[in-house]
């Protein structure tokens, strides 16, 4: 009866931890997924398809503050509201046009209507930098998605001498530091958790 009391007082004792430091946990649990470089001069933007406001906004931020002002939008994947619509418009497509709707010129803008995944999406983008030749480059995508940018860009960008830097943008669905108290939030900390596990084992 002895060690059942103690046992059940360590887990009474475990879950009260748990319970007073849930918050920074969670927390911890979301800044783990957060892999950012500090933002300098670089000669172009890569935008990653999926998350077209937020990821347009911020590669538009970058823009405006002149730290690069050239924009590539990647992706060919089409949102399946727009093939319900019979609209067979590319993610790459949909942010170009929000760019150029909010001000960036036409001849700044370039577009890479290919890939499906962010694996696809980096062999573009390092093919597109060796074939013009730039050697520095800025990828946009949401901040939960930065450590597996990582993971996919860090092998591929060191063997061609190519520098770049990871930049995410803010969800408008979720606080990142309150992820856990929105459904979206929930959605896409568990949907990347799977996402770096299935990485690492393929790639």
């Amino acid at each position: 009866m002895k060690k059942i009391a103690i046992t059940f007082g360590v887990l009474i004792g475990i879950a009260l931890l748990l319970f007073f430091f849930r918050v920074s946990l969670l927390r911890s649990v979301g800044n783990y997924l957060i892999c950012e470089d500090e933002l300098s001069k670089s000669e172009a933007i890569f935008v990653l398809s999926g998350g077209t406001y937020d990821r347009g906004l911020q590669a538009l931020k970058i823009y405006n503050d002149s730290i690069s002002r050239k924009i590539i939008c990647t992706g060919r994947n089409i949102p399946k509201d727009f093939m319900a619509m019979g609209l067979n418009y590319k993610e790459s497509l949909i942010t170009s046009v929000f760019l150029l709707r909010n001000g960036v010129k036409s001849e700044d803008l370039d577009i890479l209507p290919f890939g499906t995944s962010t694996k696809e999406e980096v062999d573009l983008i390092v093919e597109y930098c060796k074939k013009h030749k730039l050697k520095k480059v800025i990828i946009v995508s949401n901040k939960f998605h930065t450590r597996r940018i990582y993971r996919s860009v860090r092998k591929a960008f060191v063997d061609n001498d190519l520098q770049v830097i990871i930049n995410g943008a803010p969800s408008s669905n979720y606080l990142e530091s309150y992820w856990w108290k929105y459904e979206n939030g929930l959605i896409t900390v568990n949907n990347e958790y799977i996402k770096l596990l299935y990485y690492f084992i393929k790639y």
